[in-house]
């Protein structure tokens, strides 16, 4: 499918090495937003760490456009394959938030050597996390599945020097890699505070995960999202999580 329509903008995804998927329209989904007053320190900076087609990123920015505060979000959104950059910067472009959001065609790492000291209030990131033994051959997919470019580690490296006071970093990851998140948060002073574990179907079992962390040690927040019930049908949490944003959804 060359373009996804979602119910306030559209994906072009041609030139993007992967596609709009359940993971990233799930954590775009379910990804706190900070809480505001309208005071005006109030940090309303986000960033999205490997963008792709720029979902995630554009899923927040309909979130908090509705979201009262005495400026408006700024959104940054970064992508280290330069094809797919330009192509979440088309679908930035052709937003209704298209003053919000900037796309850099940069890596994490590369970033965090011309950003510091901004502070973030919100980090999310839909990592790879596939073995490079099993690398697809097409190089633009292998960067976006595989970890070698964007180790979980550095992304949570970089959530210690720039997440704000409150802020919180979202990751969503297969559950076979908990301990590996869990390690690289540990190391890097993050703690974990909401995790919510992703039934594809009831009575399956979880496959995927997703999970904040905070600079701030705070009773964790257990969750539970099945996707399909018994009958194969969208389960009523899941159409509510994800109702603003499809179109149409249909069993």
């Amino acid at each position: 499918m060359s373009s996804f329509q979602f119910r306030h903008f559209i994906i072009h995804q041609d030139r993007c090495a992967m596609k709009v998927g359940t993971d990233g329209v799930l954590l775009g989904a379910w990804a706190s937003l900070p809480s505001f007053t309208t005071a005006p320190e109030n940090n309303t900076s986000l960033l999205d760490i490997g963008t792709g087609t720029g979902i995630i990123a554009l899923m927040l920015a309909q979130r908090t456009a509705l979201t009262p505060t005495s400026r408006p979000f700024d959104i940054t959104a970064l992508e280290i394959d330069p094809t797919a950059a330009q192509q979440a910067q088309e679908n930035v472009a052709a937003s209704p938030w298209h003053d919000r959001i900037t796309v850099h065609p940069l890596s994490l790492q590369a970033f965090a050597e011309t950003c510091s000291p901004k502070k973030f209030a919100l980090i999310v990131s839909n990592p790879p996390f596939y073995n490079a033994t099993l690398k697809p051959t097409d190089e633009g997919r292998a960067l976006a599945r595989h970890k070698d470019a964007l180790p979980v580690s550095d992304i949570a490296r970089f959530a210690s020097t720039h997440l704000c006071e409150n802020g919180r970093l979202a990751l969503i990851y297969p559950t076979a890699y908990d301990s590996e998140v869990m390690t690289a948060a540990v190391l890097s002073s993050l703690h974990p505070v909401r995790i919510c574990d992703i039934l594809t179907k009831v009575g399956k079992p979880c496959k995927r995960r997703m999970a904040e962390f905070s600079l701030q040690n705070a009773p964790i927040s257990r969750e539970q999202l099945i996707i399909r019930d018994a009958d194969d049908k969208y389960t009523a949490d899941y159409r509510a999580l994800t109702a603003d944003f499809y179109l149409h959804l249909s069993d």
